[in-house]
């Protein structure tokens, strides 16, 4: 009953979108606003090129020593705690549906149709997801803490040492991508933070 109920409501809406475009002319398509860019960001891309670099699908990715050294330690943290918060909200929201299917599972044991290492199984992928949240928001607080000084990086740094610490800068980020190619071919893991994709 409440798959033939799916049905008709489907076919309803696909007929009022029909009498919809048959009766309302086509509007013309609303101009997006210019996306807001960077001030270094504009100056240096091309006229032409400009709104395409705006887009986060074709612009190039920001490097480890471009965020560094062109923004602020204060803007640094603020977008580190931007990011940390909402990949922590969605990894909560994930882990909340976690808790439900493990509900579930203990329900289906509890009538025997399914086999008690089942809820074994769903109990230690719920748990590795509630340990990453709890390290999520623990970075988050931690970020939120940090004294910051006002100023550019090598503002802090002096002009004596820009040099070696231009160097630092570099190797720091090429562990980065180094520890990124190696999580990005390392097989994955049913705990932790590596998950299959379909593990849901």
């Amino acid at each position: 009953m409440p798959r033939l109920l799916l049905e008709l409501r489907r076919r309803l809406a696909q007929r009022l979108r029909g009498w919809a475009t048959a009766v309302a002319p086509p509007s013309s398509p609303r101009t997006p606003p210019p996306p807001r860019q960077d001030p270094g960001e504009a100056a240096s891309a091309p006229p032409m090129l400009a709104p395409l670099a705006a887009c986060p699908a074709t612009r190039e990715p920001l490097s480890v020593e471009q965020a560094v050294l062109e923004r602020s330690l204060s803007v640094l943290r603020r977008e580190a705690g931007d990011a940390l918060a909402a990949l922590g909200s969605a990894h909560a929201l994930v882990s909340s549906a976690r808790f439900s299917q493990l509900q579930e599972v203990r329900q289906r044991v509890a009538d025997g149709q399914l086999p008690q290492e089942a809820l074994q199984a769903m109990a230690a992928d719920y748990q590795g997801w509630q340990s990453d949240q709890v390290r999520l928001f623990d970075a988050l607080a931690l970020v939120l803490r940090m004294r910051i000084p006002k100023g550019m990086a090598l503002e802090q740094v002096g002009e004596d040492l820009e040099e070696q610490a231009r160097h630092h800068l570099t190797s720091l980020a090429v562990e980065y991508q180094r520890g990124l190619l190696a999580q990005q071919f390392r097989p994955s893991q049913r705990s932790g933070g590596d998950r299959p994709d379909g593990a849901d």
